[in-house]
């Protein structure tokens, strides 16, 4: 099986480049959407709560107060990344090992903090989603619970595009279009259809310890 790491500044527009792969059907771990989930689940608010109790509104997390404390406490966001890797890094192995047993040539992790947090090296290739600061404002100060100060704080806390972009296999650039984004992705598989599959052991060892 090949694996792939796609990543990206928040507003980048993984999301959309994500989809193109999704059409030719390959498989995508989506960790911001896993996180989501794992946010309603009974033992993680339990976690949460015991050392967040400032973050939460009629036994609900408020997830713009808790970004708030932990944007602003670097300590706490320690905490809370410990948290929710441990239960996240559950469910992408039990994921892989899905796709393992589905016989899966080729699949995607969609990790936004890829090389912030985890190592690049696991991967076969990490494909690195841009667009330029202007349109990736305008993306984020859509989305429900974000502002100018919750967007400066997560920008603060991820690496900078331009060390990104040494670091990266491919990069793609989502403010260019669609069509553009498309054929990239579709370029982007047929060279890792070429590429040499990794054993189970292999990616068990990169991944699943």
């Amino acid at each position: 099986m090949i694996i792939l790491g796609l990543t990206g500044s928040v507003g980048a527009g993984k999301t959309e480049t994500s989809k193109f792969f999704k059409r030719k059907n390959i498989p995508i771990f989506d960790s911001d959407h896993e996180v989501k989930l794992l946010y309603s689940k009974e033992v993680v608010i339990k976690k949460v709560k015991k050392y967040f109790p400032e973050a939460f509104k009629n036994k609900t997390i408020n997830k713009v107060k808790l970004a708030k404390v932990v944007f602003e406490n670097k300590e706490k966001l320690k905490v809370l990344e410990a948290i929710m890797y441990k239960f996240l890094k559950i469910r992408r192995n039990a994921w892989i090992r899905r796709q393992f047993r589905e016989h899966k040539r080729l699949v995607v992790l969609d990790v936004p903090l890829l090389f912030e947090k985890d190592n690049a090296t696991k991967y076969d290739k990490v494909i690195l989603v841009l667009c330029s600061e202007k349109i990736q404002r305008l993306r984020v100060l859509k989305r429900d619970g974000w502002n100018e100060e919750r967007l400066k704080l997560t920008i603060k806390q991820q690496l900078e595009n331009k060390k990104k972009k040494l670091l990266a296999d491919i990069i793609i650039y989502s403010d260019r279009g669609k069509r553009y984004v498309y054929e990239n992705v579709y370029s982007i598989l047929k060279k890792c259809y070429t590429l040499k599959s990794r054993d189970s052991n292999n990616i068990i060892k990169s991944f699943l310890k």
